[in-house]
């Protein structure tokens, strides 16, 4: 797991051989639904989960949020649980944006305490790092800070490097080989508790988070409004242009927001109304 541009789909690729898996280019993301790839190492079968970045260029949260629980259901209904999650992180961005620290904190929410001790938090693109200082400089930084991945180590989550190569990320394989898969809070609040998308942890997170959205969204259209009237009353034609075109991309993003927030409770209330449909039959 990881945002888009991690170096998910490479990893994938790389250790399980499976050269179909797509792997971007460009800025856009490639993963658009969840993947399984299985290959044989060590005497064992081993099933790589490629899943697309709460971040996606594609696809909302919501709409990444209900393919991975999907997912991660029917396996837990099959008794099939995960022994590790790798989650990826370029070691060459210089600083941890609100997009990556929002997919972070949806990530812990989907995980829960009881199986950070099967997270690797793993750093990436070593090789376009040109000052190797520089790079475990930034790498320090990720672990000291708690509200990055600070508190998942303290909670038992490990920190771990992928440098690209099928040897590398195997090595990491190896050692998630031994460890006792655990379920995620994501799947036992949706099949053991029967709780909808938006009442899980994750999606209260995504939800909270398209709130503050909107709220920040319209405070910024009121803001740019009093500057347009400004510019309006000096005669300023060229500043009330560009504030109007400021106006309008704010307006699409509160838009959006909103779409997404009414895209969780329209999924919520239609999933209680199959509940209510089950109990009735």
């Amino acid at each position: 797991m990881g945002v888009t541009g991690a170096g998910k789909s490479h990893f994938v690729r790389e250790i399980s051989g499976h050269s179909e898996v797509k792997v971007s280019s460009g800025l856009y993301s490639c993963t658009s639904q969840v993947e399984s790839y299985s290959f044989h190492h060590a005497g064992a079968t081993i099933t790589l989960v490629d899943t697309p970045g709460f971040n996606d260029t594609t696809r909302t949260d919501t709409e990444v949020l209900a393919e991975i629980c999907d997912w991660t259901s029917k396996t837990y209904r099959e008794e099939r649980l995960l022994s590790g999650i790798i989650y990826l992180h370029r070691v060459t961005d210089v600083r941890m944006d609100s997009s990556a620290v929002k997919n972070l904190r949806t990530f812990q929410k989907l995980c829960g305490r009881g199986a950070l001790k099967n997270v690797f938090l793993t750093t990436t693109q070593w090789s376009k790092v040109t000052d190797q200082a520089e790079g475990e400089i930034r790498e320090r930084a990720l672990c000291e800070e708690r509200n990055f991945w600070g508190l998942l180590l303290e909670k038992g989550a490990t920190l771990q490097r992928f440098h690209g190569t099928r040897e590398s990320g195997l090595r990491l394989i190896d050692q998630l080989m031994p460890h006792q898969p655990a379920a995620l809070d994501i799947q036992d609040q949706i099949v053991t508790q029967k709780r909808t998308i938006v009442e899980t942890s994750a999606g209260q997170c995504i939800n909270e988070d398209l709130i503050e959205q909107e709220k920040r969204y319209r405070e910024e259209i009121e803001s740019l409004e009093r500057e347009r009237q400004e510019a309006i009353n000096g005669k300023d034609e060229e500043m009330k242009e560009l504030i109007a075109e400021e106006q309008a991309k704010a307006q699409e993003k509160l838009e959006k927001a909103a779409a997404e927030k009414r895209r969780l409770a329209e999924m919520h209330a239609e999933e209680m109304r199959k509940r209510d449909f089950e109990k009735k039959r």
